[in-house]
């Protein structure tokens, strides 16, 4: 390289970083947009509503709720991934962003490298749910039932590889029982389908009071029975210690996001989630333990998920793709 050829690239490299530097101090000066994977009525749609109506009030800007659907919320986390890396796009994950890298051998995206955590929400519990003209009055008629009828039961999810199927898999591993997958388009979806007994079983998170005329719950998941649902035993009180699931949700971006751009995002999220009326909506209306993080500490839970579920699927990937 010349002198004259080095001197203009390292003029523009410099200019480049001023640029940056200039942008990053003025983050934000438009809206965000928060990308779920999942439709409108699931308990992430749920969680990222309730969370950007408050976070445009601590950034001072709008925040936009966008969905995109489909592929075990792979569709949102690829366009995310490839999006500018400037902070204003930004990815609401929950589990099945661990799930993804074991599920999926030719991923479009990297969730390690081509995304970077932001900031941790929360996790609740998961609820087993069965239609109440099944019959099962315990976890234990369940258990009995489709072990004496492999696949005769079917159990619904929000689609291939989101977090009620993964749960689900989990759940008839550690039961030694194998029920029949029937994914759906969003958990709304799943619901409705328990509801009108088109499944049979649903174990989703847990949202508000499980009671219902028509559904039955059975068992919870978490060290402590919840609040919300004080006569659902644990799993671990009805013999399966070893299950023990929560549904997590937080917010990712693009990797090249500058590190102030994301410093400035988790203060807001945090900030955000001490406020009392988001307390009362995703604690104690939906039963969701909301915890403040540093991007490093949700980074590391990501890992650590990641790593799990590898296992998890290694283990039972003939009975996933049946």
């Amino acid at each position: 390289m010349t002198p004259i050829r080095k001197l203009l690239t390292t003029a523009v490299a410099a200019a480049t970083l001023a640029f940056s530097a200039a942008a990053s101090a003025a983050f934000p000066d438009k809206p965000l947009t928060l990308v779920v994977g999942f439709s409108a009525g699931s308990s992430i749609d749920m969680v990222a509503r309730t969370v950007a109506s408050k976070l445009s009030q601590k950034i001072g800007q709008s925040v936009i709720v966008e969905n995109r659907n489909g592929a075990g919320g792979n569709v949102a986390a690829d366009y995310v991934s490839r999006s500018k890396a400037d902070g204003y796009t930004l990815l609401v994950v929950a589990n099945s962003i661990a799930i993804a890298p074991a599920l999926y051998p030719d991923l479009k995206f990297d969730t390690q490298k081509d995304l970077r955590a932001v900031a941790y929400v929360g996790i609740g519990p998961v609820i087993l749910k069965v239609n109440k003209q099944r019959g099962f009055k315990t976890l234990a008629d369940l258990v009995t039932y489709a072990k004496a009828h492999p696949g005769a039961l079917n159990y619904g999810s929000s689609g291939i590889g989101g977090t009620p199927h993964m749960a689900t898999v989990l759940f008839d591993e550690v039961a030694g029982i194998s029920m029949t997958h029937i994914p759906y388009k969003g958990g709304a979806d799943a619901l409705s389908a328990l509801l009108g007994g088109q499944v049979d079983v649903l174990l989703n998170p847990l949202l508000g009071d499980a009671a219902n005329d028509r559904v039955i719950p059975l068992a919870i998941s978490g060290d402590k029975r919840s609040p919300l649902s004080p006569d659902v035993p644990t799993f671990g009180e009805l013999g399966y210690p070893k299950y023990d699931l929560g549904v997590y949700y937080g917010l990712m971006a693009p990797a090249g996001v500058p590190a102030d751009v994301v410093a400035k995002v988790n203060a807001a999220v945090n900030e955000t989630l001490a406020d009392p009326s988001i307390v009362e909506a995703l604690t104690t209306r939906s039963g969701i333990v909301l915890k403040r993080e540093t991007p490093q500490e949700f980074q590391q839970f990501i890992d650590k998920d990641i790593a799990l579920w590898k296992d998890v699927v290694q283990r039972n990937r003939a009975a996933i793709e049946k």
